[in-house]
């Protein structure tokens, strides 16, 4: 079977459970393509991964083994893709999914500013967080998390809701694979470049860099080879230790050091002639992590309400980017960070547009949907389960003072004060024109008017609810094109 085989529409794939139809192409990438096929035993659409020769069985089993690990966990309810089934048709074989939505990183080229709100970010963060958490308790590592590998349910009736796709790369047991070229370059952490040994800890510094993507429009260390991979790194966040640097199998690629009669070896950044196959440098995009801010788009509020949003990303970002893996925040601290949990914006703060579309309200009477983003920035796509799992619904601190404010803003009509007024004089006048003595007549009087007066200080003292109006909002397009492609790159 030839090496560049190429799924065509309408052609069947058989399996021993049933028959599929080819529709179309959904993606291709190193080892396999992956396409939309009708599955004729249940008559659903699912994505079916076929893997382009009979030479990569053997990676596609070893898929397969951390697919299996992964289903008796109940992966799907982390955000991460829901495995069905495998086959092998003609020497070929064939990992079948649940069929998702376009990529995060076909989602992002839609948008004219090829980036996202805080606010958009903040639910996609908070979900793979979710699934590296997972990850993390079945000691798997992806080891190729990037925007084309996250994919979105479904961004019209779901807008934002993301599960993590191919493990073709994922290992669980890492300490065997050191000093192998995983990851994305754009996504590849300094102890992958170094050659050290590494943990679940790379796929958190993907995550940052896929946060950064998502605020700017633009990849955050744009390296030409690996050597410039590291530049940018030590140039916009700083050099890895000593005793990393000590450590890695392929520093010498691109320090030289100088060394002592006591202590450790000074190490200097290599020129670009002494480092074999460097054949440009790109431009740096930022200088710190600061400058992420300075290249996203300004909020239109309060500003010490959006400083403080954007503070509290930037503080998340600058310990997902920790060069020393052991000091990087983990997946289950990305959870509990202000950033996610939003509990840096409360008290006087929550009249900001900015917080009240976080929490699914409105600061003024124009329209604004976008996508729903009001609900989804506190939604957690983890079901509720009998065992305590997350929900899939709701953030859990948020909760309910997001139902609350919903019952609020559901109780529909509002109680007019006029009118109820113009009754009660109406009333008075009336009974005051009835016959009888003076006496009497006064009496009635004066009767109707405590009524009346306790009536307007009863309606006083109410609180009138009115209904909130949604506001809408214009999407964004665009994004530019990013290099993928990992190969295995082994020292022995």
């Amino acid at each position: 079977m030839p090496h560049n085989f190429q799924i065509e529409e309408g052609a069947m794939l058989y399996s021993k459970s049933s028959a599929y139809q080819v529709q179309y192409l959904l993606g291709r990438g190193s080892f396999g393509e992956v396409a939309q096929c009708r599955k004729f035993a249940t008559n659903e659409n699912v994505a079916i991964k076929v893997m382009k020769s009979w030479q990569c069985i053997k990676d596609a089993k070893s898929e397969e083994d951390i697919l299996k690990q992964m289903k008796l966990g109940n992966c799907h309810l982390f955000n991460i893709v829901l495995w069905n089934d495998s086959f092998q048709y003609k020497k070929r074989y064939c990992l079948e999914f649940e069929k998702l939505d376009i990529s995060l990183y076909e989602f992002l080229r839609k948008r004219r500013s090829m980036s996202l709100k805080l606010k958009e970010i903040r639910p996609i963060v908070q979900q793979l967080a979710i699934a590296l958490d997972f990850l993390d308790v079945v000691d798997i590592v992806h080891c190729d998390l990037k925007p084309a590998n996250i994919m979105m349910v479904d961004h019209v009736r779901q807008p934002l809701k993301i599960k993590v796709i191919d493990f073709g790369l994922a290992v669980n047991n890492s300490a065997q694979h050191t000093g192998e070229t995983l990851q994305t370059l754009y996504y590849r952490s300094p102890e992958i470049l170094l050659g050290n040994e590494f943990n679940g800890a790379i796929d958190v510094w993907s995550l940052g860099c896929i946060a950064a993507k998502m605020l700017t429009g633009n990849v955050l260390f744009p390296g030409s080879d690996e050597y410039d991979m590291l530049r940018h790194i030590i140039l916009g966040i700083g050099e890895p230790p000593s005793h990393l640097l000590n450590a890695g199998m392929f520093t010498h690629e691109y320090f030289c050091a100088t060394f002592r009669e006591e202590g450790p070896p000074v190490w200097r950044f290599k020129n670009p002639r002494e480092v074999r196959n460097s054949i440009k440098l790109f431009p740096r995009t930022i200088r710190s992590l600061r400058d992420l801010i300075k290249k996203s788009d300004k909020v239109s509020d309060k500003a010490r309400v959006c400083d403080g949003d954007q503070e509290s990303f930037l503080d998340l970002m600058t310990k997902m980017l920790m060069v020393d893996a052991a000091q990087r925040i983990t997946p289950s601290q990305i959870l509990q960070h202000p950033f996610i949990t939003m509990s840096h914006l409360s008290g006087d703060s929550k009249s900001c547009s900015l917080v009240k579309s976080c929490f699914g309200q409105s600061s003024d009477n124009k329209k604004d949907d976008d996508l729903e983003v009001a609900s989804s920035s506190i939604a957690i796509p983890a079901r509720q389960t009998e065992n305590g799992e997350l929900s899939s619904d709701e953030h859990p601190t948020l909760a309910g003072q997001t139902a609350k404010k919903k019952r609020k803003r559901d109780g529909g009509k509002t109680t007019k004060k006029t009118p109820l007024l113009k009754r009660k004089r109406d009333q008075a006048k009336s009974c005051s024109s009835f016959g009888g003595s003076s006496s009497a007549k006064k009496r009635k009087t004066e009767n109707l008017n405590k009524d009346l007066e306790d009536s307007v200080n009863k309606l006083l003292n109410e609180t009138v609810e009115v209904p909130s109006k949604k506001r809408k909002r214009a999407d964004e397009d665009s994004c530019p094109e990013e290099r993928s492609g990992c190969k295995s790159r082994n020292i022995n």
